[in-house]
C-alpha cells in the first residue's frame, strides 16, 4: 500500500509548487505596483513606439547571453503589441499627436541554461534578469518613466523545477512590463 502512494504524493507535491496563473497574475501586479510612477500621465499619449530590445555591453558580447535576451525581446513584443494596438485604438479619435516612445533596456542577466540546470542543479546558483523600462516623450526627449524592472530565480526552486523556474523568469520580466504600461494608462 505504501509503495502504491509513492506517485500520488510526488503528483499533489508538484501539483502544488506549480505556479498557477492567478498566482503569477498576483505577482505580476504586485511588482509592478511597486515600480516609481510616471511622472506624465500615459494616456495623454495618442502613439506609443516600442522599440527593440537594447543590451548592455557584457550581455552584448556573451552569444549565450544576447540569445536569451533576444528571447525576452520576443516575448515582450509578444506581450506588449496588443496593449499597444489597444491603446491606438483607444485613441484613434483623440487629437493627441504626442508619442511615447518604450525602451526596454537589459542591464544585467543570468539565466542558467537547462542541461546546466539538470546535471549541476542549484550548485549553478540563480538565474536574474534586471531591466530598465525607459519611456521616453518623443518631441521633447523628456524621460517619463524608467523603472528597473529585477526578478530572481531561485537556485533551489531551479533544480527543483529542472530549470522551469529559470526559463519562467523571462515571462515574468514580460508579464511586469505589460502590466506597468497598462496599469499607468487607466
Amino acid at each position: 500500500m505504501k509503495r502504491s502512494m509513492i506517485p500520488v504524493v510526488a503528483i499533489a507535491v508538484l501539483a502544488g509548487c506549480a505556479s498557477g496563473p492567478a498566482r503569477r497574475e498576483n505577482i505580476v501586479k504586485e511588482h509592478s505596483a511597486n515600480l516609481p510612477a510616471p511622472t506624465a500621465s500615459l494616456s495623454s499619449y495618442g502613439k506609443v513606439e516600442l522599440k527593440p530590445m537594447e543590451m548592455a555591453g557584457d550581455v552584448a558580447n556573451d552569444a549565450a547571453k544576447a540569445s536569451v535576451a533576444k528571447d525576452l525581446d520576443a516575448r515582450i513584443q509578444e506581450r506588449m503589441q496588443p496593449v499597444l494596438a489597444r491603446w491606438s485604438a483607444d485613441n484613434s479619435g483623440a487629437s493627441s499627436a504626442k508619442t511615447l516612445i518604450v525602451q526596454p533596456r537589459i542591464t544585467k542577466l543570468r539565466v542558467v541554461g537547462n542541461a546546466t540546470r539538470f546535471f549541476v542543479g542549484a550548485f549553478a546558483g540563480d538565474s536574474s534578469i534586471a531591466m530598465d523600462l525607459e519611456l521616453r516623450d518623443a518631441i521633447t526627449g523628456a524621460v517619463v518613466a524608467k523603472p528597473s524592472i529585477v526578478r530572481n530565480a531561485n537556485a533551489f526552486a531551479g533544480a527543483y523545477s529542472v530549470g522551469a523556474t529559470d526559463q519562467n523568469l523571462l515571462n515574468y520580466i514580460a508579464d511586469i512590463a505589460a502590466e506597468y504600461l497598462q496599469s499607468h494608462r487607466r
